[in-house]
């Protein structure tokens, strides 16, 4: 034993010395290729190939260096050397023609690939890698020879697909498209490596109308195997509704595929087409599908939805309010052009499915993405409470469960109920303790007329948050308001930001005429108070939103020498130009900006904004 350890280890160590030989010399024959030295790559390729004959990767190396240096008769040689001792190799027998072509004896080049049909008469490789060789120099008459004897041997649709490819190339559409069709119906297995090529030729518009008619006149022979096709070219060259045509009438002749019609309607909202959209995925909902497929289908048909509501564009020149602060943003700033029709006949299907399948997360995200809709769209909060609550019960993900969470309260709240709405977030926050939940809870108790409670709970939260978390600003923002406006002002003052609040929660009701009239008798109660700024502001802030430009005018004219005369000048200046039309007035009171306010946040996007109105002018 203690003489056959040594002599493993020598065996190893010179097997290793070998290999790392070989490898060696291959890298200073492919470093001698780059360099173009043929004879120094040529020598030591042959040099391997004599201590090792069968070494495929130097037969190919050596056969491609014989070619790429033009030396077709050594190449000649060394193939038919090679082909003595392994007649049977196909790729051979064709790179032997090959050199005999490109060394200009084409009389042998023709003679050896016909003497390899007849002894690969049964191989259908040979005669595949043939027709490319054939195709590569462009040698017609031999490719159609082959073809008619291979079709003989092999069945008609023998390399339809190379021969489609041929005419393709050519822009023989017509002639193409019948061979594609014959390798189809011949082979039904290889249907998407067809499909797929078919609509590539579609690329080309000259070839559209013949690609259309052909498949038209095939589809009655199989029709679940071409309409799918002629659907998809159709949706290709957007013509959406004859897509969808074809599938209905596709699904007339085969049981329904919920899993093409499901990605048809994906493919339909992601193009824009909503309306086929939706009407696709209420064709789906109908049909029995399993269980998951239902929330696929009600998910889809959501985010269709969604697709067409979209946030009001804001014209403003400035941020007036505290837009960006999360405890006044305005779930409802939405605008859509979802037609009612197919809101309620969808909403319908939504109903009757969700009682009848059970529990999943994508039920459960088309559930929400419902009560979504009913929320802030339709502004039914009976419904859009019952859903969320449904929702709620169902397998969320942790953010869109909590998501859901929120959703309720404001719900509770837009019905009036903040007593139900903390009542349900103290509840929750009991098990779970995030940030979100705890800001929603300083919202409802502040808007519900409880300053000091939501102070109390911003301090509570400045003690677990850094300076860092998204949500600090905005605390700090409410924070200095409550001070302000609340903490360190008299009782009538107090009094006045409490119905001050009674007006903000209002408006979270979309009762935005209440709000303004509200505001309008807070007002005349508060003049010369410390708060009549700001609510002067926001009431003329709600008359441009309810198109009463005059009495907001008038308002703004309050803000003179207050902290918010800037953002009066702003606003009065963007009704005259925005409503009225008149840049010249409106000139004036970005004017006053510029002069009267010079150390103001907006004096510079107001100084943009008056070139751009000079700049227009000009031209």
């Amino acid at each position: 034993m203690r003489f056959l350890v040594p002599k493993i280890i020598s065996q190893i160590l010179f097997t290793s010395l070998l290999f790392g030989q070989y490898n060696a010399s291959i890298k200073t024959a492919k470093m001698y290729e780059i360099q173009q030295n043929w004879d120094s790559a040529i020598s030591i390729y042959k040099d391997i190939l004599s201590k090792n004959p069968n070494n495929y990767e130097v037969i190919r190396s050596l056969k491609n260096l014989y070619k790429k240096s033009q030396r077709y008769k050594e190449g000649i040689n060394f193939l038919t050397y090679q082909l003595s001792k392994n007649s049977k190799n196909i790729q051979l027998s064709i790179e032997l023609g090959e050199f005999y072509f490109l060394n200009e004896n084409i009389v042998e080049a023709k003679t050896t690939w016909a003497e390899g049909l007849v002894l690969f008469k049964n191989n259908r490789s040979f005669h595949r890698l043939l027709f490319s060789i054939y195709n590569k120099y462009s040698l017609s008459t031999e490719i159609f020879q082959m073809i008619e004897s291979g079709r003989n041997d092999f069945g008609k649709s023998f390399l339809s697909i190379e021969l489609g490819n041929y005419y393709q190339e050519r822009n023989e559409y017509d002639k193409a498209i019948e061979e594609y069709l014959t390798s189809l119906l011949s082979n039904p297995g290889r249907a998407s490596t067809v499909a797929r090529k078919i609509l590539i030729m579609s690329d080309n518009l000259d070839s559209k109308n013949t690609i259309e008619i052909k498949l038209l006149e095939t589809s009655s022979r199989q029709p679940s195997i071409v309409l799918p096709i002629l659907s998809n070219h159709y949706f290709k060259h957007r013509e959406f509704q004859k897509s969808f045509n074809i599938l209905v009438e596709l699904s007339k002749s085969e049981p329904f595929n919920a899993k093409k019609w499901l990605s048809f309607g994906n493919s339909l909202r992601k193009e824009g087409q909503h309306l086929l959209s939706i009407k696709v995925y209420q064709l789906t909902l109908k049909n029995n599908l399993i269980d998951y497929q239902y929330g696929e289908g009600l998910l889809g048909l959501a985010k269709t939805f969604e697709d067409q509501i979209f946030p009001v564009e804001s014209k403003d020149l400035i941020p007036y309010f505290y837009n960006d602060n999360i405890f006044f943003e305005d779930a409802f700033q939405l605008s859509t052009n979802i037609s009612s029709e197919n809101l309620t006949s969808s909403l319908l299907i939504y109903d009757s499915v969700l009682t009848s399948i059970p529990k999943s997360s994508l039920a459960a995200e088309a559930e929400f993405r419902l009560a979504e809709i009913q929320y802030r769209v339709i502004e039914d909060f009976d419904k859009a409470y019952i859903l969320y609550n449904s929702a709620l019960s169902k397998m969320l993900t942790k953010t869109l469960k909590q998501q859901a969470i929120l959703r309720i309260a404001d719900v509770l709240r837009a019905k009036g109920d903040f007593t139900a709405s903390i009542s349900f977030l103290d509840s929750i926050y009991n098990t779970h303790q995030t940030l979100e939940i705890k800001n929603k809870l300083v919202e409802m108790h502040l808007f519900s007329g409880k300053p000091d409670t939501a102070l109390i709970m911003i301090d509570e939260i400045f003690l677990t948050i850094m300076p860092t978390n998204k949500y600090f600003n905005d605390l700090m923002e409410l924070r200095d308001i409550i001070n302000f406006y609340y903490v360190k002002v008299d009782e009538k003052n107090k009094e006045g930001f409490i119905s001050y609040l009674k007006s903000e929660s209002l408006l979270k009701q979309r009762k935005i005429s209440e709000a303004n009239q509200l505001l309008k008798n807070i007002i005349k109660q508060n003049e010369g108070q410390k708060i009549f700024p700001l609510l002067s502001l926001r009431r003329a802030i709600i008359l441009t939103k309810l198109d009463k430009y005059n009495e907001a005018l008038d308002i703004l004219i309050n803000l003179k020498n207050t902290i918010y005369s800037d953002r009066g000048e702003i606003m009065s200046g963007q009704i005259f130009e925005q409503i009225y039309g008149d840049n010249a007035v409106a000139m004036t009171h970005y004017m006053k900006v510029i002069n009267n306010f010079p150390n103001s946040i907006f004096s510079e996007p107001i100084r943009y904004h008056i070139r751009r109105l000079k700049s227009n002018e000009k031209i």
